[in-house]
């Protein structure tokens, strides 16, 4: 009996593993080869390789995510994912500490976000951070801002904000309670 060289299949299509298999030619008059699967050693993670023509650049907003425009209150309660694009409006509850964020532009991956307050100091934390607070009257109101990025998260006071993905003209954003 002799052993042919192995073949790789790929199965599953969440994981895309690969199984070797034996193929064995016989000599006893048949000229179809057997293929046998050979046992996989499992116990570590099977890696894999993605041609890049079906990996999404920029992935579209899951049906579950909303859209800021159409639905400007979904994240009132500061615990939410929505679609976002530049001018879009979020009012937001006042026991969050905010009144509402304005997405100030996007541009080349970043997303600048204005936010707007009642008086108090809040803590902004990320890139490109400004705020600032204005009293007429004894009326204080707050205002600020802050860019956000794949990979760099900020934070407005007990908000926690994220970029899930961004595409040229759209951008999904993440809020969660710190």
């Amino acid at each position: 009996m002799r052993r042919g060289p192995y073949a790789s299949r790929l199965i599953g299509r969440a994981g895309l593993v690969a199984v070797p298999v034996t193929v064995l030619l016989t000599a006893c008059g048949t000229t179809e080869p057997q293929v046998r699967p050979r046992p996989v050693a499992t116990g570590g993670p099977a890696s894999t390789t993605i041609p890049a023509a079906t990996v999404p650049a920029s992935p579209s907003p899951s049906p579950s995510v909303v859209s800021a425009a159409d639905h400007p209150e979904a994240c009132r309660d500061g615990d939410c994912e929505v679609a976002v694009r530049s001018g879009d409006r979020l009012r937001l509850d006042r026991k969050t500490g905010l009144d509402a964020i304005t997405i100030a532009s996007l541009d080349q991956g970043e997303l600048r976000l204005r936010f707007q307050a009642g008086a108090g100091a809040f803590q902004v934390e990320g890139t490109n951070t400004d705020v600032s607070q204005d009293c007429v009257n004894g009326r204080c109101r707050t205002e600020g801002g802050l860019t956000l990025a794949v990979g760099r998260p900020g934070k407005i006071g007990d908000i926690r904000f994220r970029l899930a993905s961004v595409a040229p003209d759209h951008a999904v954003l993440v809020l969660s309670p710190a």
